[in-house]
């Protein structure tokens, strides 16, 4: 067993084509393991049963959603510590508000936007590898063809033939496009009555027009 990496290409900022590309190293992720598959793999090296694990990692998991939604950190011993990040709502074009003052923001308009682990340094000495490079090419480090802008209108007109409406992300996902780009095409759909937005505030969604 190993941790498995690759190398991807950071954008240029500057220079000239033939330049060399910059790399940096990143994890390649083989698989997800379940929670039930540790309890099963500790099942087998202890005296608790996977029910044992499983009830109890519920209970973690009720105990620390109470107090994160009490504005407290969770620290989970020997792992590291839980907190919260928090964000406005985006507009309907996918952007973040400019606030230049608190009035402009109500509770309403704010959510958690992600839950943060902070790792004890004790647990960061256990992660040692040993590392080892990728023999194949993984989907996550290949660069991907962005299609022209015809292959995205037709990328678009199948997806909703299939499922009627279709998402900022989800035409992100179809295109390869970044969320800015993305914004701007389907908002140029939109303007030329290809599309109709459909929904509000963070539900926006774009169908036929």
């Amino acid at each position: 067993m190993a941790i498995v990496y690759d190398f991807k290409k950071l954008p240029r900022t500057s220079g000239s084509d033939e330049e060399a590309a910059r790399l940096y190293p990143q994890v390649v992720k083989l698989k997800t393991v379940t929670f039930k598959e540790l309890a099963k793999e500790i099942e087998e090296a202890t005296t608790y049963t996977v029910a044992d694990l499983m009830g109890l990692m519920e209970a973690v998991v009720q105990a620390a959603a109470k107090h994160l939604n009490a504005s407290e950190h969770v620290e989970l011993e020997g792992l590291g510590t839980l907190s919260l990040s928090i964000a406005c709502d985006k507009d309907e074009e996918g952007r973040q508000p400019v606030i230049t003052s608190p009035d402009q923001v109500k509770p309403h308009h704010l959510h958690v936007s992600r839950v943060n682990f902070d790792a004890k340094p004790e647990f960061m000495k256990t992660l040692k590898g040993p590392f080892a490079r990728a023999e194949t090419p993984f989907p996550m480090n290949q660069e991907r063809t962005i299609p022209t802008p015809d292959e995205c209108r037709t990328l678009l007109l199948n997806h909703l033939d299939e499922r009627g409406y279709i998402s900022t992300t989800t035409y992100m996902q179809l295109t390869h496009l970044t969320r800015r780009q993305a914004s701007a095409e389907l908002n140029a759909f939109v303007a030329s009555g290809l599309l109709a937005r459909s929904g509000s505030a963070t539900h926006v969604v774009f169908v036929r027009g």
